[in-house]
């Protein structure tokens, strides 16, 4: 009760699942959890570090508003290869002697998603729908198989992460929930990189792409942000309005009702949402959950 409370009044403290967090863990058996990243969604061993990128859902959407499931192919396996190389350039980048053993040793990257909200927008279907459940499913199990089956590529032509060892690996509860047959890939063929996928907000690189960030809904239609000049104190303020919504609707005005924003979504459906996508994430996802300022401590 005292931590609910808490959570309510200063959305602190944040719980960690630990013992889910180290049974789905592919690498408990060589570099056991130490604890998050600030952002929560890469859980870490000791010296541990990311290595993030993220793919944008809304340019995958065609004229018509269907998902390129080709282009998402290219664009999966082109990010675990890019990720794979950063590992490698940065490695004499780190600050300290242990991040760059464990770097090179576990060689753990982190694809993730971004731009869910846009992608649903031209695709034209309500993000708190069972419509968008199940389309999220059925991506983000194509990611996943595309992913993993790319990085038991690069292990044939580069070799295993050094840490490699399947009876280690294989007690990992999420490995033991890929299909059979990739599986049998990883047994035999070995595997690049010891974690692959991640959700991370994508804050500042979804204003840079001008869009919604990770899985988070649209924020809001349209908002006034302060931004601090280089001008010691001063403050600029700008009103931001979503491109997609300008692109497609011509403003904000008279917009269909699949066009929603975080204010208005059921806490309990963001919940549902985040646990489609975590089923098919090796690591873990970071997304706020936007509540009316007259919440309930029973909601929370």
């Amino acid at each position: 009760d005292e931590a609910i409370f808490h959570a309510h009044e200063f959305a602190e403290p944040g719980i960690l699942y630990w013992d889910t967090m180290k049974e789905f863990h592919n690498l408990e058996y060589c570099s056991p959890l130490s604890s998050t990243n600030p952002c929560g969604e890469q859980p870490l061993p000791k010296d541990g570090c990311c290595n993030l990128g993220h793919i944008n859902l809304e340019r995958l959407v065609n004229s018509e508003g269907e998902f390129e499931f080709e282009l998402f192919e290219e664009r999966i396996r082109m990010g675990v290869k890019f990720l794979d190389n950063i590992i490698d350039y940065n490695a004499d980048r780190h600050a300290l002697p242990g991040q760059k053993e464990n770097a090179l040793n576990d060689r753990r990257i982190g694809l993730g998603i971004t731009g869910l909200a846009d992608m649903f927008i031209r695709m034209g279907i309500k993000y708190d729908s069972e419509d968008a459940l199940s389309f999220t499913e059925k991506m983000m199990e194509f990611k996943m198989v595309t992913e993993y089956d790319e990085s038991v590529n690069l292990a044939g032509e580069k070799g295993s992460f050094p840490n490699y060892d399947w009876e280690g690996l294989k007690k990992s509860k999420f490995i033991q929930n890929l299909p059979e047959g990739l599986q049998r890939r990883i047994e035999k063929e070995g595997l690049r990189n010891g974690t692959i996928s991640t959700v991370a907000p994508v804050g500042s690189g979804a204003i840079v792409a001008e869009g919604s960030g990770g899985i988070e809904p649209m924020f809001a239609i349209s908002y006034e942000r302060d931004v601090k000049t280089n001008k010691g104190d001063e403050i600029e303020t700008f009103k931001v309005v979503y491109p997609l919504l300008e692109e497609l609707f011509g403003g904000v005005d008279n917009l269909p009702n699949y066009v929603v924003e975080a204010h208005e979504i059921d806490p309990e459906f963001r919940v549902r949402m985040q646990g489609v996508v975590q089923k098919y994430i090796d690591t873990s996802i970071s997304s706020t959950i936007n509540l009316p300022k007259d919440v309930s401590v029973e909601i929370v």
